[in-house]
């Protein structure tokens, strides 16, 4: 089933007040990661490092084209095609949701490129057959071997998990 996201009420948090300790954790290694430099590069985030995190894992590449930038999906983690219905994998953000809830994801996701920070997300994604989806999540801006933000790491845990 592909569950559309019709709305979306996101809280941005850049003074990442998160509820789960993964996120913390995940916030610290990105710290750690970074080693002095402005931002850890994508090549920091391997498999094995994200171990923990892979079924939760969304991978945005941050695509600038003349007028506009775009975010194309690259990784979309199993635990995300589950609650979303289906995989979205190559296909930008702007593709797979309507407007409203496109409005707030870009908000999101141009935050973290445009300041190059960490940033906390939670709140509800309104869903056509389901009446909400509460989530907290944590974006990390990462770059791809220059100094410019390349790629955005995302880790999205849900409120209805067992």
């Amino acid at each position: 089933m592909n569950r559309q996201i019709i709305e979306s009420r996101f809280r941005l948090d850049p003074q990442l007040r998160f509820s789960r300790p993964e996120l913390v954790a995940l916030a610290a290694l990105w710290e750690e990661k970074r080693a002095g430099r402005p931002l850890p590069d994508r090549a920091d985030f391997t498999p094995f490092v994200l171990r923990p995190y892979l079924p939760r894992v969304l991978i945005y590449d941050v695509v600038r084209e003349e007028t506009v930038r775009r975010f194309r999906i690259r990784v979309y983690g199993t635990l995300i095609s589950q609650y979303s219905g289906r995989d979205s994998t190559g296909k930008f953000v702007d593709e797979v949701m309507n407007e409203a809830a496109y409005a707030d994801f870009n908000r999101g996701l141009s935050w973290a490129t445009d300041e190059r920070q960490p940033l906390r997300a939670a709140g509800n994604y309104y869903f056509v057959d389901r009446s909400f989806l509460e989530f907290e999540s944590i974006t990390l801006p990462l770059t791809t071997g220059g100094a410019e933000v390349g790629q955005l790491l995302n880790i999205t845990y849900y409120a209805d998990e067992a």
